[in-house]
């Protein structure tokens, strides 16, 4: 069950490189048409560039909200597959990304609430580089978990099978 949930973390964090990649483009392109269209504003002394919707919220700060919730979504199913990889596959080399993981899920999660509260002052293309690096990290974490837990079943299918208890443990972190 567990070579499933790292199955399916492998995907998310393709997808989330792309979402990281379309959200920070948007984010980066309504900033431009932002700043463009307000200095276009000032060159121009006629009444006539006059309009309502520039008095609007700024559409980048949506775009950052938005980009925001999908995050955390993915900072979410992360958290939880780390979690999952702790509790169930026993091999020290499992512990130790999956306590890695949450440690980074955690700090991403508290910059992520800070483009949530604030998106105006810090704007999602801001942070994507360190949300790809987060995607990427999870993607090598995952692919990890999946080969720990395949040789933890084999282990444990082996074990079951000949009824004996190894003393010795063939995990990466034990070579």
């Amino acid at each position: 069950m567990n070579k499933a949930f790292y199955i399916v973390g492998i995907v998310f964090s393709v997808i989330f490189s792309g979402v990281i990649s379309y959200y920070s483009e948007e984010v980066s392109d309504a900033r431009f048409d932002m700043y463009w269209n307000d200095y276009s504003s000032f060159s121009s002394y006629g009444y006539d560039d006059y309009t309502y919707s520039s008095f609007s919220s700024s559409n980048h700060e949506d775009l950052s909200v938005e980009a925001g919730l999908w995050s955390l979504f993915f900072f979410l199913a992360f958290g939880a597959i780390d979690l999952l990889g702790l509790l169930k596959v026993k091999t020290r080399t499992m512990k130790v990304t999956a306590i890695i993981g949450l440690s980074f899920t955690g700090i991403f999660l508290l910059w992520n609430f800070g483009v949530l509260t604030s998106p105006g002052s810090m704007s999602f293309d801001e942070v994507a580089p360190g949300w790809s690096f987060y995607a990427m990290v999870m993607l090598a974490f995952t692919i990890v978990g999946l080969v720990q837990s395949v040789r933890y079943g084999r282990r444990q299918a082996a074990g079951a099978a000949s009824q004996e208890v190894k003393t010795e443990s063939s995990d990466l972190l034990d070579s």
